[in-house]
């Protein structure tokens, strides 16, 4: 039955990632969308996190939404390939860029949002 929920909520992921790339707000390139993603994934994922614990949710909970839902909607393996893109058109800046706000910002934003969260849920 875990199956069933990571499946259902990585489908669900995967359609949420494909809905914000598609948004073309202000003109983006690729591995832009997918900063964001992973960015705004991190954050959600830090949020998630701590109120799944807080609340003692279920297991399935944690499988729906956090296996699935935001392990499809946040690829790493995407980040990984546009990565190495980037460096294979020799576009070192936007490599560096690319590379250090995913890495850096990622865990800070999930940090923050874990803080927000405790704060929100503790008050």
């Amino acid at each position: 039955m875990q199956y069933l929920f990571v499946g259902l909520g990585g489908m669900l992921g995967a359609m949420l990632r494909v809905a914000v790339q598609s948004l073309r707000i202000v003109p983006l390139q690729a591995w832009h969308s997918t900063m964001i993603i992973n960015l705004a994934g991190s954050f959600a994922i830090g949020c998630l996190w701590l109120v799944l614990t807080h609340y003692n949710a279920p297991a399935w909970c944690s499988r729906l939404l956090v296996a699935g839902l935001l392990g499809g909607f946040t690829t790493f393996s995407s980040f990984s390939l546009d990565f190495i893109a980037l460096v294979r058109d020799a576009r070192w800046a936007d490599a560096a860029l690319y590379w250090s706000v995913s890495a850096v910002g990622g865990p800070l934003l999930c940090a923050l949002a874990y803080w927000l969260m405790y704060k929100i849920l503790n008050s």
